[in-house]
């Protein structure tokens, strides 16, 4: 716990760059700013900054650190956090600064500052709107941050249908988009799940010629590969198609399966699918046989389920009528012969 004295100590240092012994240099496409640091502070503050400043690297022995990942508003705040660790100033920073105050400090290591933003972030939660929460959702999961995670989640979940067409959901990164699929399942339609992977594949143009859903992907076309040019492969085109990019192909089409593998087509009518799937290029023509297929032998199967019941149903009602008339009938035998019994009991006497 820092007192009173010594923050306010520091502050003065801060403001008045006494005794300043290394700069950070901000780069931005506007220009450049720089800042005065001490390196005994930053080095107390996270293990990146000690390593920078006192390991073996250039920022060492120049005394200047460049950072190109940070606005300079942004570092400004986070340096008069560090000369203090007062989590008070915090409480009026706006939504974005928390956000990027969280993730610079994960970033390079700044475990207090990383924790005091969430920890403002959840007070907070309520009362954010719903870009907000998205832009939250991405931010838990860039910062690892389980209980996070879980509190978005369960706000994602209870608002699915409001916010499902929502342009923050095609701005996520592939494995936050993927966690997002997953987390709204119970709440969102199989239908509409497809229609968000279909749009989020197509805004960020992860379906390229190069990851198109084809019948013809087969050992053979991995054999042919391997007999072209380690260096680089020609098209039909004349084209040079670099390793790297058919690399990234590979990728894109794994991550499709791993997303349509989210998806139960089962669920689907089959004008839903028709409407969907069917008309998708994200699945090839076999999938779609086999998944139209599987949706036929589903209906089948509930529609002699329901056949099945009408029938036991029927027969019970029959079999109840049958047994309620034996037993009138039962009855008025009985009935019939008491009376009898009596007639004859009254002649005697």
């Amino acid at each position: 716990m820092i007192t009173t004295w010594m923050r306010d100590s520091l502050a003065d240092i801060l403001r008045t760059n006494r005794h300043a012994d290394c700069k950070f240099i901000i780069e931005t496409a506007e220009g450049s700013k720089v800042f005065q640091c001490h390196k005994l502070i930053f080095s107390c503050a996270s293990e990146v900054f000690d390593r920078m400043l006192y390991g073996n690297y250039n920022e060492s022995s120049s005394g200047e650190v460049k950072l190109n990942d940070v606005e300079p508003k942004v570092f400004e705040k986070f340096r008069e956090y560090v000369y203090g660790y007062d989590d008070e100033r915090l409480e009026v920073y706006d939504f974005d600064t928390l956000v990027k105050l969280a993730e610079f400090g994960n970033k390079y290591l700044v475990e207090s500052i990383k924790e005091d933003c969430v920890r403002h972030l959840l007070y907070r939660k309520e009362m954010f709107d719903t870009d907000e929460l998205l832009r939250l959702f991405q931010c838990a999961h860039t910062l690892n941050y389980s209980l996070l995670i879980d509190h978005v989640s369960r706000d994602l979940k209870n608002h699915a249908k409001r916010v499902l067409n929502h342009s923050a959901i095609y701005q996520f990164s592939t494995d936050v988009f993927k966690s997002y699929i997953e987390v709204v399942e119970s709440r969102l339609s199989e239908p509409e799940r497809f229609n968000l992977i279909e749009m989020y594949i197509k805004y960020n143009d992860l379906d390229g010629p190069d990851t198109a859903a084809t019948d013809t992907e087969s050992e053979h076309d991995t054999a042919a590969i391997d007999t072209e040019s380690e260096d680089e492969k020609t098209d039909t085109n004349g084209l040079v198609a670099t390793p790297a990019i058919e690399g990234k192909g590979k990728m894109n089409r794994e991550y499709i399966s791993e997303l349509l593998g989210l998806i139960d087509f089962c669920k689907f009518t089959a004008k839903d699918f028709y409407e969907g799937p069917g008309k998708s290029s994200l699945l090839t023509l076999q999938q779609k046989y086999e998944n139209l297929y599987k949706i036929a032998r589903s209906c089948s199967h509930v529609s002699a389920q329901e056949e099945l019941e009408t029938k036991l149903g029927n027969s019970f009602l029959s079999s109840s009528c049958h047994s309620y008339h034996e037993m009138q009938q039962s009855y008025m035998s009985r009935s019939s012969r008491r009376g009898d019994s009596m007639k004859t009991d009254m002649i005697y006497d």
